[in-house]
């Protein structure tokens, strides 16, 4: 039974663990260096990109293959990436001289890699400075027929700058493992953004969590006025409540103050003229026989009811002015009427022939 490669959402998605134990079980059954070569490509994205550590990722794996499988184009392709796998000068010369011609055919692979080479084992954010937020990462490529999709990759660094990842997705469109309907589906990197991904769980394993249970707690001052009994209190204690109702900065003032001020000073008025005249008048008996005058009536405090306009609205005529026409015409039929026998008079009959 052929062995099932291993596949993009294997990649880039499975913990470390279990990633390395299918590489290794791949390579065992298949001996397919080239697709393992590209699978440790991707855990290099995977790794550059990702606050996920895979540093030394499968690296007796790389050693192997690199000084005992066959030479291919992939190999000499993707050998300069994998230079800190060989600790010994050693090693490293005896891969370069399997690989390569000579020392110019290798630098020239080197060279077509050093834009990514300085990223690909760069230092990532720790998990511990991340304060549980989570990153991702969404590209969109461009197929062998041209048509775009997106893909994301998840872990992503958010200090990862967009030249790192320009650089680091480049790499991508050399892998041809990935193909939907035998179509490579990364050939042309064409924009990546990163994207803030982090969840808030609320119910978890059937239960509400804490923070969900928090409800918030009615203040203390609404409930004071719901259980407040107008009907109770003193008139002092309604202005007071009243006052406290009020928005800040503004002051309650009595309008009636100054009307029963006004209405004071009006009644005041006759009873000193009537004092005045008293006192002007002779003391003799007669005129103080005279008929008293009544007292006079005190003004309530209620207001007056507002007086009603006996006057009538000027009415509006809507209708059309007269012509001159018009009115030379009512002119003459007002003169005709004058006449002994009116209109008939005015007009000659027509002398029958």
């Amino acid at each position: 039974m052929p062995t099932k490669p291993l596949s993009q959402i294997a990649l880039f998605k499975m913990h470390r663990e279990n990633l390395q134990k299918r590489i290794v079980k791949f390579y065992d059954e298949s001996q397919d260096a080239d697709s393992v070569i590209q699978y440790l490509i991707a855990v290099l994205i995977r790794q550059c990109l990702c606050i996920s550590d895979f540093s030394d990722f499968c690296s007796e794996l790389v050693r192997e293959i690199f000084l005992s499988a066959e030479p291919t184009d992939m190999l000499r392709k993707a050998c300069p990436l994998f230079r800190d796998y060989f600790s010994s000068g050693k090693e490293w010369e005896q891969v370069t001289r399997r690989l390569y011609k000579n020392r110019n055919e290798y630098h020239r692979y080197n060279n077509r890699l050093s834009d990514c080479k300085k990223y690909i084992f760069s230092k990532t954010t720790p998990i511990e400075e991340t304060d549980g937020q989570q990153y991702k990462i969404i590209s969109t490529f461009e197929d062998a027929v041209g048509k775009l999709h997106t893909w994301s990759l998840q872990d992503a660094d958010k200090h990862s700058s967009s030249i790192k990842i320009d650089a680091v997705l480049e790499l991508m469109s050399t892998l041809t493992i990935f193909q939907k309907d035998g179509i490579r589906r990364f050939v042309k990197l064409e924009n990546s953004d990163i994207m803030n991904c982090t969840r808030y769980p609320k119910i978890r394993k059937g239960e509400v969590l804490k923070e969900a249970e928090a409800e918030i707690q009615p203040q203390p001052e609404m409930t004071a006025l719901t259980t407040i009994n107008i009907n109770t209190m003193s008139e002092q204690e309604k202005l007071e409540f009243v006052k406290q109702l009020l928005p800040e900065g503004i002051v309650l003032t009595d309008t009636r103050m100054s009307e029963l001020k006004q209405e004071k000073a009006e009644n005041s008025a006759p009873d000193t003229e009537s004092s005045a005249v008293s006192t002007n008048e002779p003391a003799n008996g007669a005129s103080q026989a005279a008929v008293k005058e009544p007292p006079a009536k005190k003004k309530s405090s209620m207001p007056r009811p507002m007086a009603l306009s006996a006057e009538k609205s000027p009415s509006m005529s809507y209708k059309k002015p007269k012509s001159a026409k018009q009115k030379k015409r009512e002119k003459n039929d007002e003169l005709m009427k004058r006449t002994k026998e009116g209109k008939r008079n005015s007009r000659k009959r027509k002398k029958r022939k």
